[in-house]
């Protein structure tokens, strides 16, 4: 009889205060305490009951804002000017102004709605999952509705994932948790504006965000608070636990307030050592146990199956207000915190988000520790994240304002809050992929060079490729130098069995991680000279950031610049360039082409930095020469055609070669099973496929694919090339790659006499050799010239042998870049600009050698010269020169009666 009389008594007081909270006449104060004695004043003044404390924790010096009924605002007063405590009205009437965040804001336009949401007002729970539910219908191939768990009061926690590439290995994941406390409305309205960017925003480096990245987004992870601000109380802030319901007496608040747990004190990490109550009556009572509240309890269940389930790179959670950008750990200061791995990284990336998101408004966010910038606090959701998981970037982010509204925004500023946030996550991810790009250490890896001098020492080294190091070099052959990955672990064991079979490894590089963090430092200050737009060639730069340049040049420069997409790659990236064309309607109906192509292998950084500035300069220079090339040809332009490969670069492995496909996935010996996501593009392409140089092994970094053509990126650069080919007289083929130094003739599979089988082999190479001639007169700096199987390795399958073989364009090379290996692909940001300077003097000396053979006309006409034709107008007297070829020396000496060349024996053993 007994319980059943509590039962109904606990029912009664819980339930009692249903009617809706009013604030008429409530006014808010502001109250800085300038020492300990005020302090002592203010915090009785909730516990007489005069006032009830926006934040239960403050400190001396900190703004601590009051809430005052009608009837105790002249006790207030009162009990201030007695103590000489100085204190600002802040808000007249407390209920006009929640009144007032319900109205919508006056707009009309048509990017303020999504489906049946929009932004103009703030929506109920209701309203919220029916719009997520709306979500899922309409993107049924990528967006999932989840349910991560239920609230003390059986309601669901809600959200979606996103994930446009739902078949991917390894997948990077972020996360986003919103009003974990209730009465802060704007944290919703940010989290339902980042889902609506994530799926309609046309800006590249959006959509790279939303793509690249598997998101998990929780717009209300309080939803019982939630509709209790909506229902009853509009300045809830906790969960509405009723099981350690008290009586309030004492704290000078309604017994209510008892009913409820601070989610974001009830996580088990530190829990209750700081910034946190034992008591239910406060704002920050922890809960009786860390973990005590299902919804506390879901958020941890489900980031440690997401943690399982992949690469968890980003954890946001929202609140509001004070614009902060809060870094973990917020029980300790910041001195403590920087001893932690990546505390360093965290606040700058922080920082750099900060600096980006004033530049829309103004608006100001501080970045720091809780307790430096804000107060000590423990038990928090982020702060757990980053110690379980060592999750990247864990960020908690106070959104707007500094109090002038405090929790009750108006409508007016959602969606300049919502824009400004949308430009700090995205200078975030800039900073987090150049800062913790490699998630695959290469610290203390080593590169060795070794040269092999018989066939025993091939095949030694072919064998030791089967052990899981990593090959700079693709092809083994006597006397070239191979250059071999070791891991520190295998250090020993590796220069110890080499010098037993007579190898002698010589360590070229060091610390391979240290030139992977070296290369992402700018080098010296952006100027004119050196940049263009938002690019520069101080540093490398990531693919958002080159595709949001190309869109910059098309509105720079309307009448010469079109952006162009050839198509996708596997992961659904934009195979994205540019058409320069300084004379669109007036080249008639065959107009003279040239296309260059960069990137196809992703670790090769320096291929786009190398297209970008051919790019820049096309458009800029004022030499007269750069502006014959560029503006005589119509240029098709693509710095990355490997985009997927190129940002898993920047965000998993640094030293990645192929695509991104994992359609061919199988468990790997030796290495990572990862390494057989992916295909060689560079071997894809239906010329001579798989004869030679590729490998049928998914595991190799030479793979060639399923089948030739295989790829989404392969056929969308090959239909490119056909159809260009019937729109006008395509000359030139540029493909950029790197390092070797190095400018290779087609075709790859042939050597010696084989070479004339490109029937104006003659002529590309004297063009070839020309160039490289005029590229060392700036820096030194010296290239090879040949066929890739006379003077690097053989290969088939590659793409600019496709484009002469198959497309017939006459003048197609594939370059390699700096250098010859001390840096290899982490070539420094320093070398980016004077590699690019002598490659733009080499290709207008190549443009000039081409067009002195005939094979265009400065007027814009195409011809394919003859021998006769080409001996009369250009070679009165035949160049010598000497063309080195498996180390036989050649004199090659253009021949006057036939298309093909004459090679006599300087210095070797046969007669070709």
């Amino acid at each position: 009889m007994f319980l059943k009389l509590f039962i109904i008594l606990l029912l009664t007081i819980t339930f009692v205060n249903t009617n809706k909270v009013t604030f008429n006449g409530h006014r808010v104060y502001k109250v800085i305490p300038n020492n300990d004695n005020e302090k002592e004043v203010v915090t009785n003044i909730q516990k007489q009951g005069i006032g009830e404390f926006w934040f239960d924790q403050f400190d001396v010096y900190d703004g601590v804002r009051i809430t005052v009924a009608p009837e105790k605002i002249q006790q207030f007063q009162g009990t201030m000017r007695r103590h000489n405590i100085v204190y600002k009205e802040i808000i007249a009437d407390l209920q006009q102004v929640i009144d007032d965040q319900l109205k919508p804001a006056s707009r009309s336009e048509r990017s303020t709605s999504f489906l049946s949401f929009n932004w103009d007002r703030y929506h109920t729970l209701d309203e919220i999952y029916n719009w997520l539910d709306q979500l899922q219908v309409n993107y049924p191939n990528i967006v999932t509705t989840v349910v991560m768990g239920r609230s003390v009061e059986n309601r669901e926690i809600k959200g979606i994932k996103i994930n446009y590439n739902p078949n991917r290995n390894n997948t990077l994941i972020g996360m986003i948790e919103g009003t974990l406390h209730a009465r802060e409305w704007i944290v919703p309205a940010t989290a339902t504006w980042i889902i609506k960017e994530f799926l309609t925003s046309t800006d590249p480096e959006m959509r790279a965000l939303a793509q690249n990245i598997e998101w998990h987004i929780f717009p209300v992870v309080n939803p019982d608070g939630y509709v209790y601000t909506f229902t009853t109380h509009r300045m809830w802030r906790k969960n509405r636990s009723t099981r350690n319901f008290t009586s309030c007496a004492s704290t000078g608040v309604h017994d209510d307030m008892s009913n409820g747990v601070d989610l974001n004190r009830n996580f088990d990490f530190a829990w209750m050592e700081i910034g946190a109550s034992e008591n239910p009556c406060t704002n920050t009572f922890a809960g009786p146990s860390p973990f005590s509240e299902p919804e506390a309890r879901a958020v941890a269940d489900y980031v440690l199956m997401l943690n399982n389930q992949g690469r968890l790179i980003y954890y946001f959670g929202l609140h509001s207000y004070t614009q902060l950008i809060v870094v973990p750990y917020s029980h300790i200061t910041a001195e403590e915190s920087s001893k932690l791995t990546n505390y360093a990284d965290m606040y700058e990336i922080a920082a750099r988000g900060a600096e980006k998101l004033k530049e829309r408004f103004g608006t100001e966010y501080r970045v720091g520790v809780s307790a430096d910038i804000m107060y000590p606090m423990s038990g928090t959701s982020f702060d757990w994240v980053k110690n379980v998981t060592d999750v990247p970037v864990s960020f908690l982010i106070e959104l707007r304002d500094l109090g002038e509204y405090g929790f009750l925004l108006p409508a007016s500023q959602i969606i300049p809050n919502n824009l400004e946030i949308m430009d700090a996550l995205l200078e975030i991810d800039r900073t987090t992929r150049r800062l913790v790009n490699s998630y695959k250490s290469y610290e203390n890896y080593k590169v060795y060079n070794i040269v092999p001098s018989n066939e025993s020492h091939v095949q030694i080294l072919s064998d030791l490729r089967k052990d899981g190091y990593e090959y700079w070099t693709d092809i083994i052959a006597i006397g070239s130098t191979v250059r071999i990955m070791v891991p520190p672990n295998k250090d020993d064991e590796f220069v110890g069995y080499c010098k037993t079979v007579g190898l002698d490894p010589v360590v070229s590089i060091s610390n391979v991680q240290k030139l992977i963090d070296d290369q992402l430092k700018p080098h010296g200050q952006i100027d004119r000279s050196n940049s263009l737009g938002s690019l520069s060639w101080t540093r490398y730069h990531t693919l958002q950031e080159i595709h949001t340049w190309l869109d910059e040049l098309a509105e720079r420069y309307p009448n010469i610049v079109t952006p162009a997409t050839i198509g996708f790659s596997t992961e659904r990236l934009r195979i994205k360039g540019v058409i320069i064309d300084f004379k669109p309607g007036q080249r008639g109906d065959s107009p003279l082409i040239g296309m260059i192509e960069g990137g196809i292998h992703s670790r090769e950084w320096i291929s786009p930095a190398t297209v970008t500035w051919i790019i820049k300069e096309f458009l800029t220079s004022t030499n007269s020469e750069v502006r014959n090339l560029a503006e005589t040809f119509v240029w098709h332009i693509f710095p990355v055609v490997n985009p997927d490969g190129y940002v898993y670069t920047f965000s998993d492995d640094r030293m990645w070669r192929k695509n991104r496909n994992p359609a061919n996935y199988v468990n790997c010996t030796n290495v990572a099973n990862d390494l057989s996501n992916g295909i060689d593009l560079n071997r894809n392409f239906n010329f001579l496929w798989m004869t030679t140089g590729a490998s049928s092994d998914p595991c190799m970094q030479t793979f060639a694919g399923a089948s030739a053509g295989s790829e989404s990126e392969t056929q969308a650069i090959s239909n490119y090339v056909l159809t260009l080919k019937q729109t006008g007289n395509f000359i030139y083929y540029f493909a950029f790659h790197s390092y070797s130094q190095m400018i290779l003739v087609p075709y790859s599979h042939a050597s010696g006499s084989q070479v004339l089988e490109a029937e104006n082999y003659a002529d590309m190479f004297e063009i070839a050799i020309r160039g490289a001639d005029k590229l060392t007169e700036r820096h030194g700096t010296r290239y090879t010239v040949g066929t890739s199987a006379d003077i690097l390795y053989e290969v088939s399958g590659s793409s600019f042998d496709w484009v002469k073989g198959v497309a017939k364009i006459p003048i197609v090379y594939l370059f390699e870049l700096r250098d010859v290996g001390e840096y290899g692909f982490l070539l420094p940001a320093e070398q980016i600009i004077p590699n690019n300077e002598e490659i733009v003097d080499c290709l207008l000396e190549m443009d000039r050698t081409t067009r002195r053979i005939g094979y265009y006309s400065s007027a814009g006409s195409m011809t394919i010269p003859t021998s006769a034709e080409k001996t009369d107008q250009v070679l009165t007297t035949p160049p010598r020169w000497l063309a080195f070829q498996n180390d036989t020396i050649f004199e090659q000496i253009p021949a006057s009666h036939n298309r093909g060349v004459q090679l006599s024996v300087v210095c070797g053993s046969q007669l070709i």
